[in-house]
């Protein structure tokens, strides 16, 4: 192993970790912090999907996106909302800019009143990665029985 690649991955898994400490950190830590917008620059060259609620400004080449920030907790004026949409949704009276708001808010609904606990975090992480192997596994496998056929088949 190269020290270039060492360093790439001490730096990813230092990343990672700090990111997740972040997210598991209780509520109560971090309420005195000062809370402030991050800025955040991506380029990309391929096609991207615009969020529901961003509004986007194009000039040549450059697109500037800015996304509206996620509520904090869930109060009575978004529960009202939500129980509106989801009886048009029951009628069948529901349109789609509307759909698309009523899964944006029980997403934020399931997040901000039923948070996952920390250990539920990391069995996901880990059920994810056991998948991610299983998959690669498979698909070895895979080619590995094609490759076995076609020299049965030539043989």
């Amino acid at each position: 192993m190269r020290k270039n690649d060492v360093f790439v991955a001490r730096f990813a898994r230092g990343t990672a970790v700090s990111a997740l400490a972040a997210c598991l950190a209780p509520p109560s830590h971090t309420e005195a912090a000062p809370t402030r917008g991050i800025a955040c620059e991506a380029t990309s060259g391929h096609w991207m999907p615009v969020p529901e609620l961003g509004a986007q400004e194009a000039t040549d080449q450059a697109v500037v996106l800015t996304i509206a920030q996620t509520p904090s907790d869930w109060d009575q004026h978004l529960e009202r909302e939500f129980r509106k949409l989801a009886l048009e949704e029951a009628k069948g009276t529901l349109r789609v800019e509307q759909a698309k708001r009523l899964e944006q808010l029980n997403r934020w609904r399931d997040r901000l009143l039923y948070p996952q606990a920390g250990e539920e975090i990391l069995l996901q992480i880990k059920r994810d990665r056991l998948l991610a192997r299983m998959q690669e596994l498979l698909n070895d496998y895979v080619e590995f029985q094609e490759g076995s056929c076609k020299a049965r088949a030539a043989g």
